[in-house]
């Protein structure tokens, strides 16, 4: 009975001492780490032209210019980007009228470019670094002011064309 008595005291000593001793020694602490986190946003732009077409109404008389003042379109990036304009010309298949655009920043008098198209598509026009991140969403404005020939340069009827707008991130 004595060593069973003996032998369960220096067994709990034993378990007692390295209790203390863990515990002086922090293993039974906290114990921390970090984990880094890395993330990559990509460059993105958006153009957004809702409903936006360019009309323009004529009569027919000679050099006769119809104009459209009011084309909104936005443009929203993260990164710094350059604006293409290009448009084809106003035909309805065999005649042409002459077309002039001006591409607008709204709030800004001063156009950002102006390009015309007569009897052929014309070619893109870059704006280089036209807008960045930091600008948000901005919002643009082109004008167009169609003039007509001679009363027989152009057919009556109905005139189509397209103005394409690209953005790219600029380099």
């Amino acid at each position: 009975m004595k060593r069973i008595f003996l032998a369960v005291l220096v067994l709990s000593l034993l378990l007692g001492i390295s209790v203390f001793s863990f515990a002086a020694e922090g293993i039974l602490g906290s114990i921390g780490a970090e984990i880094p986190v890395k993330a990559y946003v990509g460059k993105y732009a958006e153009i957004l032209v809702g409903d936006t077409f360019v009309n323009l109404s004529l009569i027919g008389k000679a050099g006769e210019v119809a104009r459209d003042d009011d084309n909104i379109f936005t443009v929203e990036s993260n990164c710094l980007i350059d604006l293409s304009f290009k448009a084809d010309a106003l035909t309805n298949g065999r005649d042409f009228i002459a077309v002039d655009y001006e591409l607008f920043k709204l709030g800004n008098d001063s156009a950002l470019l102006t390009y015309s198209t007569e009897r052929a598509n014309g070619d893109d026009k870059v704006i280089r670094n036209i807008q960045d991140y930091i600008d948000g969403v901005v919002v643009y404005n082109i004008t167009a002011a169609a003039t007509l020939g001679n009363i027989s340069d152009q057919a009556a009827g109905e005139y189509n064309s397209t103005i394409y707008l690209t953005v790219a991130a600029a380099e």
